[in-house]
């Protein structure tokens, strides 16, 4: 009896864990499986751009910018700024501000656009701060792309 009880109270914990980890995504219904795959596309994009953010991998995010990415990053570096340029802001970034997390909060999702904000904290002189992140990405000739990372 001790064991069913143990596993049931097991599955029920693993399985609010993975939800929670989830929860900044919102779940929907499609009408299509085209429609269904795109959703799952945009989300991956943002689970790996979260991941470069978290282990300062510039290329894990730097992949997904588009020719021109908006930047604001702490109101230092702001405006439009080329592939290249954007990666030596985040390269900057994370040698600044090595992060210690991060964490999507939410999401918001259409056709051809998609919008996550999420919390990078990181290290600074012996004292853990974080940053407020906004990310979002356009739809184009079928990839999600970064259309503009702010980051305060």
């Amino acid at each position: 009896m001790n064991r069913i009880f143990f596993f049931i109270v097991a599955i029920l914990l693993i399985s609010q864990q993975s939800f929670s980890q989830d929860s900044w995504w919102k779940q929907k219904k499609f009408k299509t499986e085209s429609a269904k795959q795109k959703y799952l596309q945009c989300k991956s994009v943002f689970v790996t751009i979260g991941e470069g953010f978290g282990s300062a991998d510039v290329y894990s995010v730097s992949q997904y910018f588009n020719d021109e990415v908006f930047l604001n990053i702490s109101s230092v570096d702001k405006g439009y700024y080329s592939t290249e340029q954007a990666k030596m802001i985040l390269e900057n970034l994370f040698s600044s501000y090595p992060p210690n997390s991060f964490k999507w909060l939410n999401s918001n999702y259409s056709s051809s656009y998609a919008f996550a904000s999420g919390r990078y904290k990181y290290s600074k002189g012996g004292f853990v701060n974080s940053y407020s992140i906004g990310v979002s990405l356009k739809y184009s000739s079928g990839y999600w792309k970064i259309d503009q990372i702010i980051l305060k």
